[in-house]
């Protein structure tokens, strides 16, 4: 399970937005060092319906004790573009950061800094990974809750990126109930092999999971077996 770790937070409404951020992407541990504004009112209105991730965020008093939670890596972010030598701390964007996640079941605390200066170099360097998103020349700086809506959102696309496509045997399945169901005189389809071919164009253009593929194949057959009863 991944957390998502607010140092020295100094906007209320920026810790609602964020919380309604991560339950658009399916994140919802919340952790907030120190911080320095009032949780309340603003809070709750930019929360709207992820108010829940604020009321069981944990609170801690000093950034060292974000290492007691239970993660693999700390991945500190940061809109300085860093040149490190040290391999354990290596700098990537958010979807490089994805890419190498679809490799692994590793638990992550994404760590963000304040506002108005963001996480020390003292504090980057605690973490195992620094995380930068790559922004125009003319003006690099991101809203905090821009920040992580961005790389939340390619971590999520990383993870749902992950189902089964549907297999040869699935699809054939699939295509062979549309047909039967094309042909039943009891729809009657003016012209069923037409449909058919549609079908099976759409089919063809689409990417269809595992699940997805199971799911059509199990209203369809429901559709059959209706039309049976019909027939009695």
């Amino acid at each position: 399970m991944h957390w998502i770790v607010l140092v020295e937070p100094e906007g209320s409404g920026n810790i609602g937005a964020i919380a309604r951020v991560m339950k658009n992407f399916g994140f919802h541990n919340l952790a907030l060092v120190n911080p320095k504004c009032e949780i309340g009112l603003e809070t709750r209105k930019y929360a709207m319906h992820a108010w829940d991730i604020v009321q069981k965020a944990v609170v801690l008093d000093r950034y060292d004790k974000i290492f007691d939670l239970d993660v693999d890596l700390f991945v500190g972010t940061t809109g300085k573009v860093f040149k490190e030598t040290n391999t354990s701390r290596a700098s990537m964007t958010p979807r490089e950061l994805a890419k190498q996640l679809e490799k692994t079941n590793a638990k992550l605390a994404l760590v963000f800094g304040r506002e108005s200066s963001g996480l020390t170099n003292q504090e980057l360097r605690k973490c195992d990974i620094v995380l930068n998103i790559p922004t125009s020349e003319e003006y690099k700086a991101m809203n905090l809750s821009h920040a992580v809506a961005v790389i939340l959102y390619e971590l999520y696309l990383a993870r749902a990126s992950k189902k089964r496509k549907a297999n040869r045997r699935e699809m054939e399945k699939l295509m062979n109930i549309f047909e039967e169901l094309a042909k039943n005189k009891r729809l009657g389809l003016r012209n069923p092999e037409n449909a058919i071919k549609m079908f099976r164009n759409v089919m063809s253009r689409a990417i269809v999971s595992g699940s997805e593929a199971k799911g059509i194949i199990m209203v369809l057959r429901r559709v059959l077996e209706e039309l049976e009863k019909c027939k009695k």
